[in-house]
């Protein structure tokens, strides 16, 4: 008999059967992650159709092609991007085996890294635990291979000081992640990892994600916030803003999957309040133009996998845009979750 998946209220998971976790949480097989730019397909497309040659010295036909060539040489040079990440201000580790030590701020952070079957130009996502989980169990718990696979997405799945040997200085017991003070112990994982990995795998940069919950969840809502230029979308479960964790209007739109639990999903006895501090990241989000998608279910501080497997097919169906754009402004798939719905 199956036990039942969920996680307890200082974010930890208390019973994770692995087969069942990510059979249920990975059902995307049919998430897209197209991000060829319309110039671009046109010119891919007139190479396609071009059916001369150059035998015998046809001088038109060597026109034709090297006008072909010019084409596709235009779209990729006027083909919108993100902007370069800050280089890594040290020697990158390998990210060819399952476990990286990256150093930030001079000390030592573990990361779990799982790589799809071709890493060369994959996406990235990034996974953030909870207050009392590690990144072990979280990556488990997500099915990383199974993420990796699906969404041809390299997972880097950080653990907090907390839990890494010799970075007792950075550790916070009372947040994990440093969203309330010091961001930079964490926010340089972030952007080392894509700076390396950029290096390393030359990643597509326009397929760049964020997903975490509870303590996870405040620290991908940081990033929506601080790193929103690097992102192509974002799914904050049970996070949002409060004292602890303060609105910052983000320089780029972002679209965002969030979801709440109702009024039991709360940590300390309400010390954090995440059914209110969704609501008002959400009623920031919109007010700034994002897209926004917000999952609401009643089932307190936890993540539904019907939820968390919607979450993951939103992030696949998002590649970077300028403007933030979402392909689902349109209207939410009917596959998506009853309890998920855009945000006016």
């Amino acid at each position: 008999m199956h036990s039942h998946t969920q996680l307890d209220r200082r974010g930890r998971w208390q019973s994770v059967p692995y087969a069942l976790a990510v059979g249920v949480l990975l059902a995307i097989a049919g998430a897209g992650c197209a991000a060829v730019t319309p110039a671009a397909t046109s010119a891919v497309a007139a190479a396609e159709t071009d059916t001369g040659t150059a035998d015998g010295g046809d001088a038109a036909a060597s026109a034709s092609d090297a006008a072909v060539a010019a084409d596709l040489a235009a779209a990729v040079d006027v083909a919108p991007a993100p902007p370069a990440v800050a280089a890594y201000p040290g020697e990158c580790p390998n990210f060819n085996g399952t476990s990286v030590a990256l150093a930030v701020g001079g000390i030592n952070r573990n990361l779990l890294i799982t790589m799809p079957s071709e890493p060369n130009g994959a996406g990235v996502l990034f996974l953030w635990h909870g207050l009392g989980d590690n990144a072990k169990n979280f990556n488990g718990a997500f099915g990383a291979k199974q993420l990796a696979a699906k969404l041809n997405v390299i997972v880097v799945t950080p653990d907090v000081c907390c839990n890494t040997k010799g970075a007792e200085s950075c550790c916070s017991q009372l947040t994990g992640w440093h969203f309330t003070a010091s961001p930079e112990s964490d926010v340089g994982i972030f952007d080392g990892a894509l700076s390396c990995l950029g290096q390393q795998f030359n990643v597509d940069r326009k397929r760049v994600y964020t997903m975490g919950f509870s303590a996870g969840g405040l620290w991908s809502t940081w990033l929506v916030m601080n790193r929103s230029q690097q992102l192509a979308a974002a799914a904050v479960l049970s996070g949002g803003i409060n004292d602890y964790n303060p609105w910052t209007l983000p320089t780029a739109k972002v679209p965002v999957i969030d979801a709440s639990g109702g009024p039991g999903d709360q940590f300390g006895g309400g010390v954090v309040d995440f059914q209110t501090s969704t609501e008002v990241f959400n009623k920031k989000l919109r007010a700034a133009g994002h897209f926004v998608v917000h999952c609401q279910h009643q089932q307190g501080h936890t993540i539904t996998s019907e939820i968390a497997s919607y979450a993951a097919a939103f992030l696949a169906d998002h590649a970077w845009t300028p403007d933030g754009t979402s392909p689902l402004a349109a209207g939410l798939p009917k596959s998506a979750p009853s309890a998920c719905k855009i945000l006016p």
